[in-house]
């Protein structure tokens, strides 16, 4: 048993809730221009996730990378095993005691979930759903996932999607924290009802505080999001929550742009400051000048048609006074 269709007549939320409604197993597969993404249900649950062109198995070895949890070194060398061996990546890295299964696990997982938000961002495109009794051996590859709880964390983001974007408006921004006393920070529940507005007091979820933590003044957003430790949703809305509560601040940068800027700013100061010296050169040339001129000739502008010389004016003024 199948069904298939295309996303104008039915959209991704709707065929995710149907198959958890139902408690479906089976592969469900969206494809359209760019390529294709599969879920895959287990009693109505995602528990596997993949993409084409790009395999979450090769994703999750960089995103291990850049949490430092393994070298880029060890990486090909996994890579190296894979091609002969055409095993998974984290399970190389495993038996190779290079890293924990537990962070391989939380990798794959958030790696899954972050394809699958993907797919509320699709107009356009095909479905098919294949049922099945039971799932093949090794087709389980992530902790199983909530489909209702994956539904409303994606409708919720295309909710919220255009306000987070008004703040944070380029992967490319850089956010540094900002001066808070520590001793108004509290700490919360991600699920617990936070007052809006409560004094001096700043509540944070276990999100917010484990996002601060790579919020150093360095790291892009996109840096933060490549990182795999939250979904890009979570990373643009952490974010947004923290700029919110003045924890953290946008960087100001001074980029190639400002600097050319600057530099032709600098240019026209020292252009103008350098005719400003010519100019008082030749105000101090003139002072002087006039200076030598009045101690050479120093009644000069009492003389000549002054009116104040004039014999008359007095003559004038004296016989009316009379």
């Amino acid at each position: 048993m199948a069904f298939k269709g295309t996303l104008k007549d039915f959209k991704v939320p709707d065929i995710l809730q149907l198959i958890s409604l139902q408690k479906k197993t089976g592969i469900l597969t969206f494809t359209s221009g760019d390529g294709a993404i599969t879920l895959i249900f287990k009693t109505g649950m995602i528990v596997g996730v993949d993409s084409f062109p790009k395999k979450i198995q090769m994703h999750v070895g960089s995103v291990l990378v850049k949490q430092d949890y393994i070298s880029e070194e060890m990486l090909q060398r996994a890579l190296d095993i894979q091609k002969r061996t055409n095993q998974r990546i984290g399970e190389i890295l495993v038996g190779m005691g290079l890293i924990d299964r537990d962070k391989v696990t939380a990798s794959l997982k958030t790696q899954a979930i972050e394809i699958a938000l993907s797919l509320f961002k699709w107009k356009m495109g095909e479905y098919n759903f294949k049922v099945m009794d039971e799932l093949d051996e090794g087709m389980e590859m992530i902790e199983p996932v909530q489909t209702d709880n994956l539904i409303l964390e994606g409708v919720q983001m295309m909710d919220e999607w255009p306000h987070i974007k008004r703040v944070i408006s380029e992967p490319e921004m850089i956010f540094e924290p900002a001066p808070v006393d520590s001793r108004n920070i509290e700490i919360v529940s991600e699920y617990d009802e936070i007052p809006e507005v409560e004094g001096d007091k700043i509540y944070l979820t276990e999100n917010d505080t484990n996002l601060l933590k790579h919020v150093n003044g360095k790291n892009t957003v996109q840096d933060l999001v490549d990182m795999g430790v939250f979904t890009e949703y979570k990373v643009y809305k952490g974010l947004f929550n923290l700029v919110k509560k003045k924890i953290i601040r946008v960087k100001i940068l001074t980029g190639p742009r400002e600097n050319r800027e600057n530099e032709a700013l600098l240019e026209i100061q020292q252009e103008i400051t350098h005719k400003m010296d010519k100019l008082f050169k030749v105000f101090i040339v003139i002072l002087l000048a006039l200076l030598l001129f009045s101690i050479v000739w120093p009644l000069h502008p009492f003389k000549g048609d002054n009116i104040l010389f004039k014999k008359s004016l007095y003559e004038t003024f004296f016989s009316r006074g009379k």
